[in-house]
């Protein structure tokens, strides 16, 4: 008998006829009625929505609840999550759709293996890699009791940390538990390190430079090394895509480590996609790959080949038969046509280019791929009366708005919690892209709290003003509601119930530096994040000029796209900035306007001589609500001079805010001098999220 999970919850905790606690929780149907985890116990649901710890939990040893729970024979970490089994995250909100109540034989080994153990673990899409990985973390500290803050977990991409942190806060009811563990990606791990460590540090240069910085302090710095004595497990997920100084990072870290600290890496060399993509100038390709230099160390091997993601008997030969062949040798100008066709073939549809490509007509959970950034874009830009959610690289981070919401005028140091309360009640309560008050006061609470009614506002700022703030602080998506559209890099881990992919045209030859190999696999990734159905297209596969990653196209009749949108375009200088608005009234004025309408089509950016040349945002009736900073100008001007023109265009229509973040500035941000107030002492700005693909015009 398996249990039957029905989505969260929120639950009055009841202890002596009194409430002590409101919590969100998993509910679940068993046996014995529904039930819901707190304290690692189970407790069946009583009068609307309560439990009373005053009662009887339910017996976990009882062989109904066993079978529900996934069987008596299951590792203690999977019986303890109620059978959360093979989770499936979806498109639409990152929580588990649906669950099985067992896990296959090769996942199992995983679990049991010793912490101790070293594992290099094969796994194909859809073969529960990541669930494994979580279950992995839930096994860590319950059967062999290790510490959540001794565990690190390592991953490529921001997106593939929302999703396990999200994951882990199902597997362990402990919310304290779950945020303890350390989740990150590369990046965010190597400043974390090097600011930790490193008096006075200062981010400057390249991601890649600050790698390289701490990767240095590793190798040589005793105190540095000390700390990572104190890891008792690392995993380390998507392990393919490690490559460059990256894999030196990786690598360094694992040697650093004890003999006794065993490590967990999850790999998948036919979704290996990261050594070239859009953005970068250079690719990866032929330095250093993690997985080349893990052979020359002692890892166990292990394979995960069951896939869970579809039951549909075409799509699982994509998973498996055209996985074979993307991990064959071969000439990739003869293979690439061949598994392209045979995708074509299993495919459940064709449907055309993509520029026909109607959002209006696809399922709000659909998730449409596409190779290019500009195509993902000019989509968007065809489909903007169509609410829909993007998911690319180079957009800003979207830290959610119910911060700058609740904090944009809230000057204390601290926040107590009958304050938050208020302020909840007032400005946050029923918006879109905002938890519950339940679960938003805890997650304040475990970042920066003081005492159990009163949150550091200080240590909140110097967290979230990070330029990868935590996971549960942050959306992958870019927008609240509808499909997502976004490129196969930036897609990659997730799935949806029905994918729509549009291929670029086969390449020829071996022009322009592509990696022929890399795009059959990206081919190849594309296809296999369907769950139910999948629908191939084609998209144009033209590559259009890039600066300092912003697209632009040159256009007949002295007119250029250039697209908008990028992070930093807008900052908190452009928004609430005393070079801006002379008054501060001027920039509440423009806040609230943004408060009142966060989606917003017809923009446009003007350069105005009372702010320095700059582009400012007005409305069509001519309201400002802001400015684009330096470096959009700074690239207008080197755009114009890559097309032989000038001077550069004044004017950048079609601008459009599909909904709200947050910037968060620290309380050392030199920018907080060129703020009006409260924003200068508060430190939050609420910021549109802008997108657009300017047609702009070069003057006569």
């Amino acid at each position: 008998m398996e249990t039957i999970f029905s989505g969260n919850v929120e639950v009055q905790v009841l202890r002596d006829g009194q409430e002590i606690a409101r919590v969100v929780r998993p509910l679940r149907h068993t046996p014995s009625g529904p039930v819901v985890r707190y304290k690692r116990r189970l407790w069946p649901i009583v009068n609307n929505n309560t439990i009373d710890l005053n009662g009887r939990p339910v017996n976990e040893t009882d062989r109904s609840v066993q079978e529900a729970s996934g069987g008596a024979d299951e590792p203690a970490a999977v019986a303890s999550c109620a059978g959360a089994g093979r989770e499936q995250v979806s498109a639409s909100d990152e929580t588990p759709s649906r669950d099985v109540s067992s896990t296959d034989r090769a996942q199992k080994g995983v679990l049991q293996a010793g912490p101790e153990q070293r594992l290099l673990v094969d796994a194909g899409p859809g073969t529960g890699k990541t669930h494994t990985a979580c279950l992995k973390v839930a096994a860590l500290i319950r059967q062999h009791d290790i510490p959540p803050s001794r565990i690190w977990m390592i991953s490529f991409t921001r997106t593939a940390v929302y999703e396990i942190r999200s994951r882990l806060e199902v597997l362990l009811p402990d919310r304290s538990e779950a945020s303890a563990v350390r989740i990150a990606t590369l990046d965010s791990l190597a400043w974390t390190i090097h600011s930790g460590f490193i008096s006075n540090a200062t981010l400057t240069g390249s991601y890649d430079d600050s790698i390289a910085e701490t990767l240095a302090k590793i190798r040589s710095s005793a105190e540095v090394r000390e700390e990572f004595e104190k890891i008792a497990h690392v995993i380390v997920d998507e392990a393919q895509d490690i490559v460059g100084v990256r894999a030196e990072l990786v690598l360094a870290i694992i040697d650093a480590v004890t003999p006794e600290c065993g490590v967990t890496v999850f790999a998948d060399q036919a979704q290996a996609i990261y050594g070239w993509t859009e953005d970068d100038e250079h690719a990866e390709s032929e330095k250093i790959s993690l997985l080349s230099e893990l052979e020359d160390r002692e890892f166990q091997a292990v394979s995960l080949e069951d896939v869970h993601r579809t039951g549909s008997p075409t799509l699982l030969k994509i998973f498996r038969d055209v996985r074979r062949k993307v991990l064959e040798a071969g000439a990739p100008l003869v293979r690439g046509p061949e598994i392209r066709l045979d995708i074509e073939r299993l495919a459940d549809a064709k449907i055309g280019s993509a520029k026909s490509l109607d959002l209006s007509a696809l399922p709000s959970n659909a998730l449409v791929l596409m190779r290019q950034r500009s195509d993902v874009l000019i989509a968007s830009s065809y489909n903007q009366a169509m609410p829909h959610r993007l998911r690319l690289s180079g957009l800003p981070v979207r830290t959610l708005p119910w911060l700058a919401l609740m904090l944009w005028d809230h000057v204390d140091r601290r926040l107590s919690k009958d304050v938050f309360d208020r302020l909840w009640e007032e400005r946050v309560a029923g918006r879109v892209s905002s938890p519950l008050s339940s679960a938003a006061w805890p997650l304040l609470f475990e970042t920066a709290g003081l005492s159990s009614n009163v949150i550091d506002i200080h240590r909140l700022r110097t967290v979230l003003g990070r330029s990868n703030p935590p996971a549960p602080f942050t959306s992958p998506d870019y927008g609240d509601n509808g499909p997502i559209v976004g490129t196969i890099h930036a897609s990659k881990g997730r799935e949806a119930e029905e994918v729509f992919l549009y291929l670029p045209p086969q390449p020829e030859s071996e022009e322009d530096g592509n990696d022929l190999d890399e795009e059959i696999r990206v081919m190849f990734v594309g296809a296999t994040r369907a769950q139910r159905k999948l629908s191939v297209g084609n998209s144009s596969g033209k590559r259009l000029g890039n600066v300092d990653g912003r697209f632009w196209k040159s256009v007949r009749k002295g007119r250029v796209q250039i697209e908008i949108g990028r992070a930093n375009d807008i900052l908190a200088t452009g928004l609430v900035g005393k070079g801006v608005f002379r008054e501060a009234s001027d920039a509440m004025k423009a806040q609230r306007f943004l408060l009142e309408y966060p989606v917003l089509e017809g923009l446009g950016a003007y350069t105005e001589r009372d702010i320095g040349w700059k582009f400012a945002i007005e409305t069509r009736d001519k309201q400002r609500i802001g400015a684009l900073s330096e470096r959009v100008s700074a690239d207008v001007k080197e755009i114009a001079s890559r097309c032989n023109r000038w001077p550069p265009p004044s004017f950048l229509p079609h601008i459009r805010s599909v909904g709200l973040r947050t910037i968060v500035l620290r309380t050392d941000d030199p920018d907080l001098d060129l703020l009006h107030e409260p924003w200068r002492s508060s430190g939050f700005v609420v910021a549109p999220m802008l997108l657009g693909i300017c047609m702009a015009k070069f003057k006569s």
